[in-house]
């Protein structure tokens, strides 16, 4: 049987969705493009936005069109929250399987031959994280990503993925070790170490092991990988992680820090637990420990309760924040949500008006960055070639993607590139 995978949304998903291929190969199917006529097709949906859940419907439909006799099994945090809405959308003839089925997905269509029905549990009262697991690392790739926590326990109040990834769930850490194995017997050189709720690992052990042991030990039991964090939030970074990281060489010096708004008013309506001062306090900090470190976030333009001032004070706190980029995005309600049911001060036009507003500052902010590192050397990762200028294409330790001139394959090697040159957002270097 041929299958083929579509993968919308985070990296948790993208992990998933490679042991759900494996899981498939495993019982004798071959993986297939998905834009290949396939004999099951699995699309494994995103609900963070209303636009993903839309899209996440949107590839169902066009799967069905361009192959009307396949299976199509959906899967994914939209299928969890809005079960009803996806069958009404996409119509009959299609399998949907919630989050916590999906290490069965396999096994329900080749050995049942399930192509239709709903497998949606209550996954508000699941307790472990579910058994997924890479046997080799994933194809054509020269980094990986480590799931080691699902949930959240944060409900935010704009934010659906609780409702869709349940309760906080922790991996073991021999399981921890027992997927990095599988990675350093293949040769990876970089591992992303993420999670749905990544800050909040550990919570639910009952070995006293948090985040910050994790990462470490990791570091310490794989020197010769490089450890990328992903996003993570302000009161989740303590001082002790920070100069730890700052004298950590496998440890990526790059951090994504959510902000979302540098309003406290705005920050307490969103069931966010800090405050833009705390925010400010940490960047700086960082960048004092970590001169070259890469530091991201977040920013929501147009909650429901934002006011012109509120939208000003997370410009301003940007503007003087060492950050080195910013994701911006509009407020779009997100039906299930405290948020959604808010009487909203700042209509939709406004909001992507505000958010270009700090897609520029972020601009700014990436370009600034990119500039304080022309004449120095940085280590790159090559990742492979880019396909505008044919030049090869990596990203340094601290994100910074790179492109390079060589005669050689380079492909998942790491080399020393002087940076030379930004232009246009790239940034250009010579072997060294």
């Amino acid at each position: 049987m041929q299958v083929a995978v579509y993968t919308l949304g985070c990296k948790v998903n993208q992990f998933e969705s490679w042991a759900i291929e494996q899981a498939f190969q495993r019982l004798g199917c071959s993986i297939v493009p998905w834009k290949e006529t396939a004999d099951l097709y699995l699309v494994n949906t995103c609900a963070v936005t209303s636009k993903a859940a839309y899209q996440s419907r949107q590839i169902i439909r066009r799967l069905k069109r361009q192959n009307p006799e396949a299976r199509i099994i959906a899967t994914g945090c939209h299928v969890q929250t809005d079960a009803s809405i996806v069958l009404e959308s996409v119509g009959p003839g299609v399998c949907l399987a919630g989050n916590e089925q999906k290490p069965h997905i396999p096994e329900l269509a080749v050995q049942h031959q399930g192509c239709t029905g709903i497998y949606v549990s209550d996954i508000s009262k699941v307790k472990t994280i579910s058994a997924l697991f890479l046997d080799r690392p994933p194809r054509q790739r020269t980094r990986a990503y480590l799931r080691i926590q699902d949930g959240c326990n944060a409900f935010c109040s704009y934010c659906i993925v609780p409702y869709a990834r349940g309760p906080s769930r922790s991996l073991a850490p021999e399981l921890i070790f027992e997927q990095m194995d599988v990675f350093e017997s293949a040769a990876i050189k970089e591992v992303v170490v993420t999670g749905i709720h990544v800050g909040h690992y550990g919570r639910d052990l009952k070995n006293n092991r948090d985040l910050f042991s994790i990462i470490k030990e990791l570091c310490s039991r794989y020197p010769n990988i490089y450890f990328r964090l992903s996003s993570i939030e302000p009161t989740e970074i303590s001082p002790e992680f920070i100069q730890w990281a700052a004298s950590t060489k496998n440890f990526c010096q790059h951090f994504h820090i959510s902000l979302q708004s540098g309003s406290d008013r705005v920050l307490a309506a969103m069931n966010r637990a800090y405050t833009g001062a705390l925010f400010q306090e940490l960047v700086t900090f960082i960048k004092e420990y970590i001169p070259g470190c890469c530091i991201g976030t977040d920013v929501m333009t147009g909650f429901p309760t934002e006011k012109e001032s509120d939208f000003e004070k997370t410009a301003t706190l940007l503007k003087l924040s060492p950050v080195s980029y910013v994701h911006a995005f509009p407020y779009s309600p997100r039906p299930g949500t405290v948020a959604a049911a808010m009487d909203r001060s700042c209509p939709a036009r406004e909001a992507k008006k505000r958010a270009a507003i700090i897609r520029q500052i972020g601009h700014q902010k990436r370009q600034a960055f990119f500039e304080s590192f022309l004449g120095k050397r940085l280590e790159v990762l090559i990742e492979g070639r880019d396909k505008s200028t044919g030049l090869f294409t990596g990203h340094a330790p601290n994100y910074i993607p790179v492109l390079v001139q060589s005669s050689q394959d380079l492909k998942n090697k790491r080399v020393l590139v002087e940076i030379c040159e930004t232009k246009n957002g790239q940034v250009i270097g010579k072997l060294s």
